[in-house]
């Protein structure tokens, strides 16, 4: 497993980047920490050019990087994908799975792009809403293949909206995440923070079936309080029982310290990014030994 955070595009001039690193060399710092990936939010507003430089800033810092881009509310949301060239959805896409395949040249690996199944409003079918996540999920899959074999879609856990929220989101539980992953054969992401939130508020399964772990590509590992993506300093959201059943069915990917700068000031700031991290790569790494350990 490699370990990751969560890293904005153009994160130098981002003044809560400043206010948490200071004038530190930030990939830098965080390599000698022991993270090896970064995962960039991207969306349409995003500059092409901009992602680009922030590949190559990884790459060169031996960080392997990934994106995840962000289209609910919108027309590229792929609620209302068509596999057709003027669709919204299809072309954001294509942008963002060509810059995957660049950094997965740069990096020599893997690179993947974690993407929400669709969102759509509450008088949209459910049903026509999961199919429309699977009929984009296996473009996706299908696209990659033959134009960038190294950038990898995966599909993410996500977290369901309040009844009062006016929108309805595919995949926010596993069933629904399994099917799309299963008929688009694409991987999962599965998020702790989103799973933990889920049984908290609404009273879901928090532990994935054992027939999606071997399907989980990609993992998003934060904490929690009142809301989630907290730095791992409240013990509430069981990320070590969750990454013992992965390693036990042979992952191999990315864990990303999904917490956004500004959420480690309130903690302690470096102090509480730099516990997150040491916690989460010992882990890892005591995962590591017990299976080196196994007999073959």
């Amino acid at each position: 497993m490699l370990i990751g955070i969560k890293l904005n595009v153009g994160f130098a001039d981002r003044e809560p980047y400043q206010h948490l690193y200071g004038r530190r060399d930030v990939l830098a710092y965080l390599r000698g920490l022991g993270v090896r990936a970064a995962e960039a939010p991207v969306g349409a507003r995003t500059d092409v050019e901009a992602i680009k430089a922030h590949a190559r800033q990884c790459a060169a810092a031996g960080l392997r990087l990934s994106m995840h881009p962000y289209t609910e509310g919108t027309p590229a949301n792929p609620a209302y994908f068509a596999d057709e060239r003027d669709n919204a959805c299809r072309a954001l896409h294509e942008r963002f799975f060509r810059l995957a395949a660049e950094a997965a040249g740069l990096q020599q690996g893997e690179s993947v792009v974690n993407i929400h199944s669709a969102a759509g409003p509450l008088e949209m079918s459910r049903r026509t809403l999961v199919d429309q996540s699977v009929r984009f999920f296996a473009w996706a899959r299908r696209w990659c293949e033959r134009h960038g074999p190294l950038a990898r879609p995966v599909a993410e856990l996500q977290i369901r909206p309040y009844p009062y929220e006016p929108i309805q989101r595919i995949g926010d539980n596993f069933a629904e995440l399994l099917e799309v992953v299963e008929r688009s054969g694409c991987g999962a992401c599965w998020d702790f923070g989103h799973a933990y939130m889920n049984t908290v508020r609404f009273g879901l399964p928090g532990e994935a079936p054992r027939v999606l772990l071997g399907r989980v590509a990609h993992v998003h590992c934060h904490d929690a309080d009142d809301e989630d993506h907290q730095p791992l300093v409240f013990d509430r959201v069981p990320w070590r029982r969750h990454l013992t059943e992965l390693a036990a069915e042979g992952f191999e990917g990315t864990v990303i310290l999904e917490v956004p700068p500004e959420y480690f000031l309130p903690h302690g700031g470096l102090a509480a990014l730099e516990d997150s991290i040491r916690v989460l790569r010992d882990f890892v790494g005591e995962l590591a030994a017990v299976e080196n350990d196994r007999p073959e």
